[in-house]
């Protein structure tokens, strides 16, 4: 019976996402994809990080999975100076009534320390004084 309530309750969920960009499409763009296991196409968040070093434009997409599927969005474009950051969790069927796009402009890139044996990323020095969770990046 508990088998039977689980299966349900997995069907339910995976039904409630409305999104057509899946883990598979966003790691094919490209994206750096955020599932609740994994990070996929890390090296290009680390070519970003040396873009910002050496003062070359670069942009990248962070696309985070959430359990049920949906994926948020936060795209980062560097122009050499500062970085355009827009977080959109549109897509994201609980989201609740924070659902929306947001934008900053920010400076940085920081890691924060470890957490649960992961280094946790961040976008700095944002105009409202904010700084946001990208990803975590497990200890190799």
């Amino acid at each position: 019976m508990f088998v039977t309530f689980v299966f349900i309750s997995m069907l339910f969920l995976a039904g409630c996402s409305k999104s057509s960009y899946s883990t598979a499409d966003a790691i094919e763009k490209g994206d750096i994809t955020v599932t609740p296991s994994e990070v996929h196409n890390l090296e290009r968040f680390e070519q970003f990080l040396q873009s910002i070093t050496k003062q070359q434009e670069d942009k990248i997409r962070v696309t985070s999975f959430t359990i049920e599927g949906d994926p948020i969005f936060q795209d980062l474009h560097y122009d050499g100076d500062n970085i355009q950051y827009s977080y959109d969790n549109t897509n994201d069927a609980f989201g609740g009534q924070d659902k929306g796009v947001k934008t900053e402009i920010c400076t940085t890139i920081t890691s924060k320390g470890k957490r649960q044996s992961k280094t946790e990323y961040y976008i700095a020095g944002c105009e409202d004084h904010s700084d946001y969770y990208l990803l975590g990046v497990s200890d190799r």
